[in-house]
Parts: structure tokens; C-alpha cells; sequence
């Protein structure tokens, strides 16, 4: 159901038809259409008929380059729009000339709930984590192995947990808990992501809150979870590839890549789960080290916020 503000409308829709529905009976000035690219190539052929109606944002989020499938809805857009430099650079090496837009994180909500010195420095137990989405693209089954890798070279007093949201989730993904079992190890999986059930920002927060790493060596347009991480006061665990070094800098720790798997999306970098497993067991022998970074992730999210992006994204508009 749509969600009508002051001056603009949320509205979810999952095809064209749906879509010039919305923009017959809203009538706006300006539709911003934010997905990612495959899903806005399926209606390319018809935004012409929106174009007809109103301008044209095109949000688009980019993780690899090359891409191989049909970006002509790009050449249809008033304005593109992009969350990264890094999908900036992968548009404008297709031709595509992209402003770049941060996403942002409340920090009255994601923000450390208790003492970060306390939390790395006194706790026993070493936890990690992941907040992704059940698919290849996350690489949690690469995460996982590199858990147990880790476990097997004598890692101890540590837990895993995994938020894992099923929504976008492929037939031939393998069943976590399967998965798991099947290599000896356990994980604690929240159930209620997985059914893509609601989840309050608040119980994401007591969740990152809880963590003392929180790994996402993906590629990524921006990687929102690494940043809510980080405005909680926990390491993120990245790789120098998307996104990520221009969100994380010098306040994470980087994970070396092996080799690259190319889509119609773009190329995407593979992590190493051989180097996963040393930094994962690194970052669980060096805790004060952790904790230095921890304190600087907590600043360096602070130049994120929605504040900005609102600002940004009016004057935008502005000159449309």
C-alpha cells in the first residue's frame, strides 16, 4: 500500500502496469524509480509511455561492470542517480553520466547501546555476524567455511549468527542449517528473517550491538548493513572491491579476493576463504586493535546520515 507524505508518495510495484497506475492517479511532478538494473530492463521498453506523464529519476544501484543487459531505460531518465562512487564509475564506463547518492543511517537509532570498551576487552565469548540476503551474491556459504576453517584450526570461544533474509533467495541455494550440520559446526540463524518476517530497527541494532565483527566481503553497491555496523560500534569485514572501501576506509578489515564471477550484473569479486579464516581468527586474538577500529567506524558513520541525502537529493530536484 502506498505511504503518503507531506509533499511525495512510497509506492512498491512490481510491474509497468502497476507503476502507470500509480502515475495516472498521483499525477507527480517527478517519479523516482530506485531498483536494480535487471528489474528496470524488464520494463525499459515501456517507460516511454511515464515519460509521456512526468520526469524521470532513475535510483539505480551497481555492483560490477561489465553489465550485459539491457540499460536503455537509462537513456530515458532526466536524472541518474547512483548510491556509490563506485557504481558512478561502472555507470560512466557504459556512457552514462550518474550524481552520486549515500545512502544514510540514523544514528538515534544504530549507535552504540553499551561500552565499547567493556563490550571487546571484558566479553568471553567472540561473536561475528552477517545481516545479507540468502543469495550466491553474499557469499555465506564461502562465510561459513571459512568459520569452520577457522574452528578447525583451533579458533575457540566464538559464535556465528546470521540474519538471513530469503527474499531474493535462488532454488539452488543450500539449506543454512543443512549446510552447517553437514560440516560440523553451528550457527545461530535468526528464524524470523529468514521468513522474511518484520524486523524493527531497534532489534537490528541490540543485534549489531551484540557483535564484535560483522562480515559482508561482498560487492556491493553500498552495503547499508556494514554501515549500520559500523554506527553501532562493531569491525566490518569488507573486501577492496564496490563500495565498501569508500564506506569503511582505515576503520575495517580487508579480506583478500580470488578470482571473479562474471553476470549480465557485472563481474563480482570472490572472497579468499583461506584469508577469511586467519583475519576472522586474527580479529578474535587482538581484541584492543578491534576495539581502536570500532571507535573510528562509530565517527566515520557519522558522515553518512539521511540528513545529508535529503539535502542532496532536494537540491537535485532543484535544478531538474
Amino acid at each position: 500500500m502506498p505511504m503518503q507524505m507531506e509533499n511525495y508518495t512510497l509506492a512498491q510495484f512490481s510491474d509497468f502496469r502497476q507503476l502507470k497506475e500509480y502515475v495516472n492517479a498521483l499525477k507527480p511532478d517527478v517519479v523516482i524509480l530506485f531498483h536494480a538494473p535487471f528489474f528496470l530492463s524488464k520494463i525499459s521498453p515501456f517507460i516511454d509511455e511515464i515519460k509521456k506523464l512526468t520526469r524521470i529519476v532513475v535510483y539505480v544501484p551497481v555492483e560490477g561492470f561489465p553489465l550485459t543487459i539491457d540499460l536503455s531505460f537509462l537513456d530515458k531518465a532526466d536524472l541518474i542517480l547512483t548510491p556509490s562512487r563506485f557504481s558512478q564509475e561502472c555507470l560512466a564506463k557504459e556512457g552514462y553520466k550518474a550524481e552520486v547518492l549515500y545512502h544514510g543511517v540514523d544514528q538515534n537509532v544504530f549507535r552504540p547501546i553499551k561500552s565499547i570498551e567493556k563490550k571487546y576487552l571484558e566479553e568471553e565469548i567472540f561473536k561475528i555476524g552477517t545481516v545479507a540476503s540468502l543469495n550466491w551474491r553474499k557469499q555465506l556459504t564461502a562465510i561459513i567455511d571459512a568459520y569452520a576453517l577457522a574452528i578447525s584450526k583451533g579458533m575457540k570461544n566464538t559464535e556465528y549468527y546470521l540474519v538471513a533474509s530469503t527474499y531474493d533467495s535462488t532454488p539452488w541455494m543450500p539449506d543454512i542449517n543443512t549446510y552447517t550440520q553437514k560440516l560440523g559446526i553451528k550457527i545461530k540463524l535468526s528464524k524470523t528473517a529468514y521468513l522474511n518476517l518484520p524486523v524493527t530497527a531497534q532489534t537490528m541494532t541490540s543485534f549489531y550491538n551484540q557483535l564484535h565483527l560483522h562480515i559482508l566481503p561482498t560487492s556491493e553497491s553500498f552495503g547499508l548493513p556494514t554501515l549500520e555496523a559500523m554506527a553501532c560500534g562493531t569491525v566490518p569485514v569488507v573486501i577492496k572491491h564496490g563500495a565498501s572501501p569508500e564506506i569503511v576506509a582505515d576503520c575495517g578489515i580487508y579480506v583478500e579476493t580470488e578470482g571473479w564471477f562474471a553476470t549480465s550484473m557485472g563481474r563480482f569479486a570472490l572472497v579468499k576463504v583461506e584469508d577469511l579464516a586467519n583475519k576472522i581468527t586474527w580479529a578474535s586474538q587482538n581484541r584492543e586493535a578491534l576495539m581502536r577500529l570500532a571507535k573510528k567506524a562509530v565517527k566515520k558513520a557519522k558522515l553518512f546520515n539521511w540528513n545529508k541525502a535529503v539535502t542532496q537529493l532536494h537540491e537535485l530536484m532543484h535544478h531538474l
